[in-house]
């Protein structure tokens, strides 16, 4: 895996500068606040059972550096390339899943916008999304119970594919929702789904709610939540 991530980089680092300079079909398109595809510098706060912050600090118009932390220590680190076709995204991250298990995750994947690659979807701004990723995880093996609950390490190495999709309602709101598929090395599968409603306060300010569930073979994990962002 970690020579998959480093051979692409270099492709990524050679072919960016001539990709970046045929950008025309995407600065047409009219980007959200959502749009995952948007090089933006920002802040933002999010409240489901605990408080968390992100952000991301663009650096030119192609590149941008995204980052992630919560107060019971989940955090997320990565970094965004924007192409012609669509954006690539590395990351790192961990996060804790309803059962106990712990969940570290490094991944290279893409959104592509259909409307960039000429595609009609209507009133709704759809986004593609695929990648591969590298799992490490701690769970409770069921023969290990009577054993004061020792955790068991398991990995996986695999892929992701779904789709976000944006809709905006009015000039004030947008609706958002994805649903993500994934399956990899020993059996692993799961799956992602989620959806929500964002208000523009200002053209900068924003405010959202939100609803979330993952099931994969780790665990499962449900949140609900509210979120306020600003871009600069």
């Amino acid at each position: 895996m970690q020579r998959l991530v480093q051979s692409l980089l270099v492709c990524l680092a050679i072919a960016g500068p001539a990709l970046a300079q045929e950008r025309s079909a995407r600065t047409e398109r009219t980007q959200l606040a959502d749009d995952p595809t948007k090089i933006i510098t920002k802040l933002g706060v999010r409240y489901t059972e605990d408080v968390s912050i992100s952000g991301s600090v663009a650096f030119g118009p192609v590149t941008k550096i995204n980052a992630s932390y919560s107060e019971t220590g989940e955090w997320s680190l990565g970094g965004s390339y924007l192409f012609n076709f669509g954006i690539v995204n590395v990351a790192a991250s961990h996060r804790e899943l309803d059962n106990g298990t712990s969940q570290t995750q490094y991944s290279l994947g893409t959104f592509v916008p259909l409307s960039a690659l000429g595609a009609s979807t209507g009133k709704w701004q759809m986004f593609p999304m695929a990648g591969v990723n590298y799992i490490e995880g701690s769970s409770v093996d069921l023969d290990t119970v009577l054993s004061n609950d020792l955790p068991v390490a398991t990995s996986s190495k695999g892929g992701y594919i779904g789709v976000m999709g944006l809709r905006p309602l009015n000039e004030k709101w947008v609706f958002r929702g994805v649903l993500v598929g994934s399956a990899g090395s020993d059996n692993y599968s799961g799956y992602t789904i989620g959806g929500g409603f964002s208000y523009m306060i200002t053209k900068r300010d924003r405010v959202s709610a939100f609803a979330s569930y993952i099931d994969n073979s780790f665990g499962t994990r449900d949140a609900i939540g509210i979120s306020y962002s600003r871009e600069f």
